[in-house]
């Protein structure tokens, strides 16, 4: 993910460049399209629906699955409750068009980032374990009570003793599609500035300051079977634009595909163990992927707040997470009303395009 945040945030400030050089009415003179994108609502119960209009009375309705597996229209009250069903939207809605209500666990946990920065030091390694994902359990702390001829022996257990079990409740948050992360990293071109990633209905919000410049990035996800749109936001100069395809010079866009398949399946045996990084203890959890990487987990007490990517030449990429929340805004991913348009259409010529 940091390769595509480095690559959209350098091509960003090039955009800036081009835009202010060619000439001031492609940063001020222009009013332009709001997003093209879904209508989601949401219901009294907080579940995600995708809106349609009826063409023939005018009246907005949701669509969703019923029973068997339909598209369906149904009518919903003034306080968002569903109702009944109106009519077959089979062929006229795609049914991957429909938002994905989060069924994970939840998560709100805010650290300091900074804290766990430092080299990691693997010399207080205790107990160390390997275990297959998904099959432990989180040790009790419960006393166990035994009797032997009239005499009452109580046995605590071992507290200390480590099993692999924090990796896979964040697998359920990643998998789950609905999270929001606030971190840095250890990438030279991305230095040490803060970064927010937010991922809702494969829709992508990414914001970061660029040369003391806040910039945000929009990925609103396609429907029916169409290409997502970027889209740049400049806060300093309250304006937008999409993001030419060809500008990018190869870089995946689809960030809705690429976030959400984070570690979507550990299937992998995960090793735990005890480490040290700026005088704290920590509980690492790892596993080899398929590419022959080692993914660490570093967790205080419960909490995930690093993972480090050991790659096959020995070189490390490290994320230091300050905040995981899986509540998630919709208003995240809407552009500003007072915000203008920035249009970019000359930079395809620029880049070879059309």
């Amino acid at each position: 993910m940091k390769k595509i945040i480095r690559g959209i945030f350098l091509g960003l400030l090039a955009v800036v460049v081009i835009a202010v050089s060619v000439g001031a009415y492609y940063l001020f003179g222009q009013k332009g399209p709001g997003i093209d994108g879904k209508v989601i609502v949401t219901d009294a119960k907080g579940n995600s629906y995708l809106a349609v209009v009826d063409n023939k009375s005018g009246e907005t309705m949701v669509a969703m699955t019923d029973e068997k597996g339909n598209v369906v229209a149904a009518v919903t009250d003034k306080d968002g409750n569903i109702g009944a069903t109106a009519a077959n939207l089979n062929g006229v809605v795609d049914k991957n068009d429909l938002p994905t209500n989060y069924t994970g666990p939840d998560i709100d946990v805010t650290v300091n980032g900074s804290d766990y920065t430092g080299s990691i030091d693997s010399t207080t390694q205790n107990n160390e374990s390997t275990t297959n994902a998904g099959t432990t359990e989180k040790p009790s702390a419960e006393n166990s009570t035994t009797k032997n001829n009239d005499q009452t022996t109580t046995t605590k257990k071992k507290s200390e003793e480590l099993t692999a079990y924090r990796i896979e409740k964040y697998q359920k948050v990643f998998a789950g599609g609905t999270y929001l992360m606030e971190f840095t990293t250890n990438d030279p071109d991305l230095g040490e500035t803060p970064i927010t990633a937010a991922v809702k209905n494969n829709n992508v919000y990414i914001k970061t300051k660029i040369q003391s410049m806040n910039c945000k990035m929009l990925y609103i996800a396609g429907s029916g079977g169409k290409a997502g749109t970027t889209y740049l936001i400049i806060d300093d100069f309250k304006k937008y634009c999409k993001m030419p395809d060809d500008f990018m010079d190869g870089e995946d866009m689809n960030l809705g595909n690429l976030v959400g398949k984070l570690d979507k399946d550990i299937s992998k045996k995960i090793t735990v163990s005890k480490v040290a990084t700026s005088g704290k203890t920590l509980i690492c959890e790892s596993y080899k992927a398929d590419d022959g990487t080692t993914v660490k987990y570093y967790f205080d007490n419960e909490t995930l707040v690093r993972r480090d990517n050991v790659n096959k030449d020995g070189t490390v990429d490290s994320t230091f997470i300050s905040r995981l929340t899986t509540d998630v805004p919709d208003s995240l991913f809407e552009i500003p009303k007072n915000y203008g348009y920035l249009n970019l259409s000359f930079l395809s010529g620029l880049t070879g395009g059309e």
